[in-house]
């Protein structure tokens, strides 16, 4: 059979070189079937990491949230056929974040091998470079995007930190990095730490670790930059 390779993208404008690594090269260039995100995107990245990839040769079966993942089963006779399957996100690594996690549940209850290749998770990169607890986290995604809901879950979180110390990771739309921001410093103690991980591999990296207090001194400038934050002790 077949095997499901999940295929890490770039996540910044750096060259693929800085972040994936020759066999990623080698293995993809391979593959004639993917499931992606967002097919434009797909064909972008694979062109920009080898220039002669026969895009028209490929076929590509888009994740929508509204189309119920309805062309599992094709996939599934496709790896059974024998043939290979890359599995890509529109940023990052698949199904961490993303979607795709679907369609690897799958592959794992039907026997097929599923595959990781290397590449650039922004989350874990965050995490390692903030210097809190690498050894008891929690990835939380987005937090509810209205009060009341938002900012009880950011003291329950809080509470969590203070009594377990374990690092909680966050992610939010880029358009809306100051106002998380700014629930951070309203809603955490002035002891804890707030790591700042912005355009991650990027060429305007910047992880920054500072205490509530001390970012409550100076703010961070924000624009529309992917960022992963870390709240912890």
């Amino acid at each position: 059979m077949g095997k499901l390779y999940i295929v890490p993208i770039n996540i910044s404008e750096s060259p693929l070189e800085r972040v994936l690594p020759d066999f990623n090269k080698q293995t993809v260039s391979a593959l004639r079937f993917f499931v992606v995100e967002k097919i434009k995107t797909a064909r972008q990245f694979l062109r920009k990491m080898d220039r002669e990839f026969p895009i028209d040769d490929s076929v590509f079966y888009e994740l929508d949230k509204h189309n119920d993942y309805s062309f599992q089963m094709e996939i599934l006779d496709e790896l059974k056929a024998g043939n290979d399957v890359g599995l890509m996100s529109e940023s990052g690594y698949p199904a961490i974040a993303d979607p795709g996690s679907q369609i690897v549940s799958m592959c794992q209850y039907s026997g097929i091998e599923v595959v990781p290749l290397v590449g650039p998770s922004s989350i874990l990169m965050a995490l390692s470079a903030s210097g809190m607890n690498g050894n008891g986290f929690t990835f939380n995604g987005y937090l509810p995007k209205k009060d009341p809901e938002r900012s009880k879950e950011l003291k329950n979180v809080v509470t969590t930190i203070v009594k377990t110390s374990f690092a909680q990771i966050f992610i939010e739309t880029p358009y809306r990095n100051e106002t998380i921001f700014e629930d951070f410093l309203k809603h955490g103690h002035a002891d804890l730490k707030l790591c700042v991980a912005y355009d991650v591999t990027g060429p305007e990296e910047k992880i920054i670790t500072k205490s509530i207090e001390d970012w409550r001194k100076g703010k961070f400038q924000f624009d529309k930059t992917p960022c992963v934050f870390v709240l912890g002790n």
